[in-house]
């Protein structure tokens, strides 16, 4: 279907007489954009479809096309198409404003989690060992560079869950050792910041470029591939970055939570 929609979108792009670079900009993207969707390799939003729609004249058909074709791809589920797209990607970025990033949860804090929640006995272990290998994805051969920025609410917040802090304190120890991983804390003393809106995380995936998950709600997310939408959430994350300490005083901090459980 998504090849399909690509060709519809090639062939209204041509017959308005518009170049990708022409469309993409009109849009407020990029021609390279435009390119990738033609040949299937992103997937736009709907909202952004309904744009493409009207600049190539308001017919409906591209609308309709990807509607179906996200209709067709809901036997996966959202965060299996996240899921896959992290295991794809080089370079993974993350904030998360309440609780510590999943790929740096320690087995004690994802159970937590979820006996929070008062999930029954079995679909627990189920999420568990679904979340264990998940986190296989930061030590595998060829892992990506992993940036966390971890809000120390997140961590403070596990004093109140002793059996549970210090697992998790040594566990975001040790990782934070990983030549892959950097870990930096967002302090509490740098008051608002511009990620307050919720968590994300911005991927670089070879062949596709720069994309982000933003979650919707306790229970869903989407996928954004929109160049500009991308390109602002990158921006937030480096205003956040500047707020964050550095990887060093972020493990000393650490250090000291861990002591004092």
């Amino acid at each position: 279907m998504w090849d399909l929609f690509g060709a519809h979108l090639r062939f209204h792009r041509k017959l308005a007489g518009m170049t990708q670079q022409k469309l993409g900009g009109d849009l407020h993207s990029t021609g390279s954009f435009v390119g990738q969707i033609e040949t299937a390799e992103r997937r736009p939003s709907l909202e952004f479809v309904a744009d493409i729609d009207r600049a190539l004249g308001g017919t409906g058909l591209l609308i309709a096309t990807a509607f179906h074709a996200y209709r067709l791809a809901e036997g996966q589920g959202w965060f299996e198409t996240f899921a896959e797209s992290e295991r794809q990607a080089s370079r993974i970025r993350t904030f998360q404003p309440q609780a510590i990033p999943g790929l740096l949860q320690c087995e004690e804090y994802i159970r937590a989690l979820l006996h929070k929640a008062r999930f029954p006995p079995a679909a627990i272990e189920s999420g568990v060992a679904r979340r264990l290998k998940r986190k296989r994805l930061l030590t595998k051969t060829d892992a990506p560079q992993y940036w966390a920025a971890v809000d120390e609410a997140a961590l403070l917040r596990l004093k109140h869950d002793p059996q549970v802090a210090g697992p998790q304190l040594a566990h975001l120890l040790e990782v934070g050792e990983l030549s892959n991983v950097v870990l930096e804390v967002v302090p509490m003393d740098c008051g608002l910041h511009p990620c307050m809106d919720g968590p994300f995380v911005l991927l670089s995936i070879p062949g596709r470029g720069e994309c982000a998950y933003a979650a919707d709600g306790m229970v869903e997310g989407q996928m954004i591939t929109e160049g500009h939408v991308v390109a602002e959430m990158q921006r937030r994350y480096d205003l956040l970055r500047a707020e964050a300490l550095s990887p060093s005083r972020s493990q000393r901090l650490l250090r000291d939570l861990l002591e004092s459980t």
